[in-house]
């Protein structure tokens, strides 16, 4: 272990603050991180205000993690300049950002992403995918001002999208994208015309009648209920709008020249107290570390992790994951150590178990790449598997790691019990859905699959994953 571990490095103070709706951890001034929060949760306020949603708790906290230092912020994203960006990961979506004078409103991508949060987290429906973006483009925009919110204004992200060429039609918009959408040299230049035309339509339905235009709300709430029952996009349009879809177009074009609107609302500023918590040292390595895993950068994971505090509060849990970083390549006798000192019976945490049975699921398939087996090494997968679930019944990685080790087993019925478990505790998590679909896809129960893949192509900005999922819900028409 001595060999491992390291003493000698100490990390800067992090603190965890809670608002009703964000969990942020930070490293930065107290003072900065509170408008951060209250930045946030007046545009979560914004965003249901505009949508007539009630303003209730959400059912898990989203988690920020800001950082003081563009440096250390770029040692996981790769891009110092950027203002933040937004990821889906096993333990849920999170936001990475830096602190600086562009503020949290300094990203569109960062609201934009929220949106999508909110649309799941809210609303049971699968939405067409230009109406998804256009809509996140349309509340992305958000000016945040002293008393009041303007929701509407071009996306300045958007501004190159109209130089050299026109907003698709509607007949583009409403075809699935990846059908539509070019290869090639040109596949960025069309993503980026494909957003700011779903934001110039999602915009002119949801906000043109109040520049004169009629009143499209009711009858795109209608259509896309339609839609997501399984109508036409196309046959049903004009049923809806009253309208031929080239109509609709000639509209909107002309919206775009002269009549864009913005929508005001009155939102205060979020008042409430933002308690913080100092992080204790093992605490807030081990949160970094679990981060720069889920960016793929192990290296920098066990950076962190080396300035661990031997004994200290949290040490059983930084340990066992330096542990699975020594087994991710080959080599187990750090993890061999550290059973013998934790043994049969010892306390453990749900983030210990989970990482325990990750280190023993990583012995196992090693051994199935050479057609090997072994039974008591399965048996302890499964073992802590079992208790980082029933310890931590919200935490995704510790379902994952068991319903894997009972793949590599064949046990089918059991790996897809333990998934239906987690969806149960995260409906809306993008990647738990793909792994249910493809899944049941793969046992043949291609009816029970479409609900997950459909939802992974209306929620995916991976062209591979949405690909994937087409190509499966394509063969089972």
């Amino acid at each position: 272990m001595a060999l491992v571990v390291s003493t000698g490095a100490s990390a800067d103070d992090w603190y965890e603050y809670q608002s009703e709706n964000f969990t942020v951890y930070s490293d930065v001034p107290e003072r900065r991180v509170n408008q951060l929060m209250r930045d946030l949760e007046r545009f979560r306020r914004s965003a249901l205000s505009f949508t007539g949603e009630e303003e209730t708790p959400e059912n898990k906290n989203l988690r920020v993690f800001h950082f003081r230092d563009s440096a250390e912020f770029a040692r996981f994203t790769g891009d110092r300049k950027i203002a933040g960006l937004y990821r889906e990961t096993w333990e849920g979506p999170i936001i990475f950002s830096r602190d600086g004078d562009h503020g949290i409103s300094g990203s569109g991508l960062i609201f934009h992403e929220y949106v999508h949060h909110l649309m799941r987290e809210r609303s049971g429906m699968t939405y067409p995918r230009w109406y998804s973006e256009g809509f996140a483009e349309l509340l992305a925009s958000a000016e945040l001002r002293k008393k009041t919110v303007l929701i509407g204004g071009l996306p300045e992200w958007r501004l190159s999208a109209w130089a050299e060429d026109e907003p698709l039609t509607l007949l583009q918009l409403l075809a699935p994208p990846p059908m539509a959408a070019p290869h090639g040299e040109d596949n960025s230049r069309y993503w980026n015309n494909y957003y700011a035309s779903a934001w110039l339509l999602t915009h002119y339905l949801q906000l043109g009648y109040s520049a004169g235009h009629p009143d499209y709300r009711v009858a795109t709430s209608n259509y896309l209920k339609a839609v997501a029952a399984g109508e036409n996009p196309f046959q049903i349009f004009e049923e809806h709008f009253g309208k031929s879809i080239e109509e609709i177009q000639r509209e909107m074009l002309a919206y775009m020249r002269t009549d864009i609107h913005r929508h005001r609302l009155e939102i205060p500023e979020y008042t409430y107290s933002i308690p913080r918590r100092a992080l204790h040292e093992n605490e807030q390595l081990f949160l970094l570390a679990s981060e720069a895993m889920d960016f793929a950068k192990p290296a920098l994971a066990m950076d962190y992790l080396k300035r661990s505090q031997q004994q200290g509060l949290g040490w059983q849990e930084n340990l066992t994951a330096m542990a699975v970083i020594e087994a991710e390549k080959k080599n187990y006798k750090l993890g061999k150590k550290v059973l013998e000192d934790i043994g049969e019976h010892g306390q453990i945490s749900h983030l210990t178990a989970a990482n325990l049975a990750r280190y023993y699921l990583l012995r196992l398939q090693a051994l199935t790449l050479t057609r090997d087996w072994d039974e008591d090494i399965y048996e302890a997968a499964v073992k802590y598997g079992k208790i980082a679930v029933q310890m931590g019944p919200d935490y995704l990685p510790g379902y994952r790691t068991l319903w894997t080790a009972y793949q590599l087993k064949g046990e089918s019925e059991d790996a897809l019990q333990i998934m239906l478990s987690a969806y149960h505790q995260e409906p809306n998590h993008l990647n738990l859905n793909a792994t249910l679909g493809f899944y049941l896809a793969h046992l043949g129960k291609n009816t029970l699959a479409r609900e997950y893949l459909e939802r992974v192509v209306a929620w995916s900005h991976s062209e591979d994953l949405r690909g994937r999922a087409e190509s499966l819900l394509e063969g089972k028409k």
